[in-house]
């Protein structure tokens, strides 16, 4: 007894905490499962993979993490690759270029935990229509399972003799067992396991009444970006730690009079063309190409022009003497113009300052870096969410959460069947058919042989060991209320009567019953 109580205390600390840790946090749990698509993590994962998600007290550079993404208005699963003041740069495995947001903590969603091949396909046959029928149905019908097949064992062992009855077994429906064997203590968990069920039976049924993205109009920031940095050759001087200035600092012209500049750009495919604008402060302007229109694919191009400073000071001068105001200091600005396949143009500035002396970044280190910050309305397929009383979840956290709790009330609802029949009141008629079935066989009353003595015994146990001490069997039948049970060996009968639920009216029927079994002239002795 101890020991089975050791074992479902286990069992229950162990589903207790299985449901903890499973919890989905749409419900207020820690646990986030996010199905996979696309290559960006490849070759770690692939499209239909299912990621499970946990907080972490700290995230680190190299964890897989996923986070809410206001640009593609959808969760991301990427890595960490920096860290710095608060925010978190991300990059997809198989993706050359980093992601153009960087989300603080409060959009981490949680760190990678358990990753399962192909899961986030197997989640979603699991949340399909026809499978939360086959739950649903099961649920119902399982409870007269075991009854079903009590009977069919009792009806192969209805030809042992031929006094076999050929009245039928007693039935157990599902109603007749939620109503005949839960206690008043497990009724409130069946109905709360009940209402969990139809829970989760509707929340799948509406996750999978539409699709998982739906299309949606967002305000979509453009997300393309162009990075400058400049070198020249300065040889070996005291001005230098090394023989190459580079951006930011300035470059001083007695050293060298050549720059190159490097931009790097991100975002859609296109072409490109770079030019110069000189401007002087008595209004000159004059734009000088220095590379002309390159087509290029993918979402990134790297390329690299020479700023000639003497001739872009000389051009400055030739105006300058013409007009007889000094061309000093001129204005520089680089722009690189993108004109992508959808005809959307960017052409960021990289702002300089052109001395006698000196080339210099105006604007500081983060005139380096610029990025479109326009916004447009769009159609994207945003997730699809599923919502009652401003409450909302995703279409694919529905299913998981309807998957979860239908396996939580498949397991749970074993569990109580289980300990609801082991706690169910037994008569004592009941009791011996279910603890000695194997030496009990059904029979129609039978009245007793001319000269045997019939014998009753006081228990039950006495009859079965008498059984098993001759090797014979115990015929029972069932007349009037009163099951008798009976072993015959050669020269006595032992007989045994239990109360099997006995109508109304049943002790005046046990008259009749005592015709049975009992010869008037032989006297009953009891043992």
């Amino acid at each position: 007894m101890r020991r089975a109580f050791w074992v479902r205390a286990v069992a229950i600390v162990a589903f207790a905490g299985w449901l903890w840790l499973a919890w989905p946090a749409a419900l207020g749990g820690q646990t986030t499962y996010l199905s996979t698509f696309g290559d960006s993590m490849e070759p770690q994962f692939r499209a239909g993979d299912l990621g499970i998600l946990r907080p972490a007290e700290r995230y680190d550079v190299g964890d897989v993490v996923a986070y809410r993404s206001d640009l593609l208005q959808t969760m991301v699963l990427h890595r960490i690759v920096s860290i710095e003041d608060g925010h978190y740069t991300f990059q997809g495995d198989n993706n050359p270029w980093l992601d153009p947001e960087q989300p603080t903590r409060d959009q981490l969603i949680g760190e990678l935990a358990v990753q399962i091949p192909q899961g986030g396909l197997w989640l979603e046959r699991l949340t399909s229509p026809p499978v939360l029928g086959v739950i649903a149905f099961a649920l119902v019908a399982g409870g007269g399972t075991a009854a079903t097949t009590r009977k069919l064992r009792k009806k192969r062992r209805s030809t042992v003799s031929r006094h076999i009855s050929d009245r039928p077994a007693m039935r157990l429906s599902a109603g007749g067992l939620s109503a005949g064997i839960l206690t008043p203590s497990l009724r409130i968990p069946a109905a709360v396991l009940g209402l969990l069920g139809i829970v989760g039976t509707a929340l799948g049924a509406a996750a999978w009444a539409g699709p998982l993205d739906a299309p949606s109009s967002a305000e979509v920031k453009s997300g393309t970006s162009m990075k400058f940095s400049y070198t020249a050759d300065v040889g070996r001087t005291a001005a230098y730690d090394g023989t190459t200035a580079t951006s930011p600092d300035p470059i001083f012209r007695k050293l060298a009079n050549r720059v190159d500049v490097t931009f790097t750009y991100e975002g859609d495919p296109g072409t490109v063309a770079v030019a110069a604008e000189l401007t002087s402060p008595s209004g000159w302007h004059s734009t000088v190409p220095l590379a002309g229109p390159e087509s290029f694919t993918g979402n990134g191009y790297e390329g690299t022009v020479t700023l000639d400073l003497n001739a872009l000071e000389d051009k400055a001068e030739a105006a300058a003497a013409v007009t007889g105001v000094s061309a000093a200091p001129v204005s520089i600005a680089l722009m690189p113009q993108v004109t992508t396949e959808s005809g959307a143009e960017f052409m960021p500035k990289l702002p300089l300052n052109l001395t006698p002396l000196q080339l210099s970044l105006t604007g500081g280190e983060q005139a380096l870096t610029v990025t479109d910050s326009a916004t447009s309305q769009q159609t994207i397929l945003a997730p699809r969410t599923i919502g009652l009383n401003g409450w909302n979840i995703t279409a694919a956290t529905a299913r998981a959460v309807s998957a979860v709790l239908l396996l939580a009330v498949i397991v749970a609802g074993t569990v109580l069947l289980v300990r609801a029949r082991r706690a169910a009141p037994l008569d004592e008629a009941t009791g011996i058919r279910r603890r000695y079935s194997s030496l009990l066989v059904r029979v129609h009353p039978m009245t007793a042989p001319q000269g045997r003595p019939v014998i009753d015994v006081t228990s039950f146990a006495t009859l079965a060991k008498l059984a098993e001490r001759y090797g014979l069997l115990v015929l029972h039948w069932n007349r009037s209320g009163v099951e008798t049970f009976i072993v015959q060996d050669e020269s006595a009968t032992y007989r045994y009567r239990a109360a099997g639920g006995r109508a109304a009216g049943a002790e005046s029927d046990q008259a009749k019953d005592e015709n049975f079994f009992m010869d008037a002239d032989s006297p009953e002795r009891n043992a």
